[in-house]
């Protein structure tokens, strides 16, 4: 396992998809792409809080995406609404729970790549794949000289600070299995070192939300048990305690 800091504390990770998202009504892959929810994906958002409710979480974490804050502001609004906490749920973000960054595929139709199905169903155990960072022939791609890439080196640095923030996350590359199971665990990691750095020291068991996508979630629920493909607010738990990730199981 990664090594986390040692603790006596429990933490508990309520690990949940977000809800439907407007790529997902249309079988659409995102990757690293924003989409709202859809407003059946807010129905399902809201259901979840209900879920949340029972858990007695004491925080909130998402990834960055905005699919995923907005499912965890849903669940954070029900939570401070329906239970009387010494301090308002405060959901946070990272980018350590993104989706998988899937390359050229993002964006595309899922029945339109059959190539993306045989990737789903290798990726788990040859951990190291990666979709394709371009779709074009391996001649065409190579034919790009330094002189195009600084050309669009200048180009960048003439935007404005979102504006740039934005393409320099549309040239990521592609992420293979191993890599963002150990981003996940990175996150989980962080997460239970702020929430024990943030929690009143005669507390021994924590609750906490994570929103995150369901490759990503995938990937990190193959370092377990056999992957699925969560669907959207499903989740699974995972324990935390001196410095060890157990798996708890499927959660509805």
């Amino acid at each position: 396992m990664s090594s986390y800091s040692n603790s006596s504390n429990i933490i508990r990770f309520y690990l949940c998809r977000h809800g439907q998202s407007e790529f997902n009504a249309l079988g659409l892959l995102q990757g690293h792409l924003e989409s709202p929810l859809s407003s059946w994906g807010i129905t399902q958002a809201e259901s979840l809080a209900l879920k949340a409710k029972q858990w007695e979480i004491d925080h909130i974490v998402s990834s960055h995406l905005g699919r995923a804050q907005q499912t965890a502001h849903i669940c954070a609004e029900f939570i401070n609404k329906a239970v009387h906490h010494l301090q308002l749920i405060t959901p946070q973000s990272t980018a350590d729970l993104a989706e998988r960054h899937l390359g050229a595929w993002q964006g595309k139709a899922v029945a339109q790549l059959a190539e993306f199905h045989q990737f789903n169903t290798l990726c788990y155990q040859q951990t190291h794949l990666t979709p394709p960072n371009s779709l074009e022939p391996d001649e065409k791609r190579e034919r790009v000289n330094s002189l195009e890439r600084d050309e669009q080196r200048e180009r960048l640095n003439s935007l404005e600070p979102d504006e740039k923030r934005e393409r320099i996350n549309s040239q990521e590359k592609s992420e293979s299995t191993d890599t963002v199971r150990q981003r996940m665990q990175n996150a989980l990691r962080d997460i239970a070192q702020m929430t024990e750095l943030h929690t009143r020291s005669s507390s021994s068991e924590l609750n906490v939300l994570v929103i995150s996508h369901g490759d990503a979630l995938a990937c990190l629920m193959s370092q377990f048990t056999q992957p699925v493909l969560l669907k959207n607010t499903q989740g699974m738990l995972l324990t935390y305690q001196n410095g060890t990730l157990e798996w708890g199981g499927l959660i509805d």
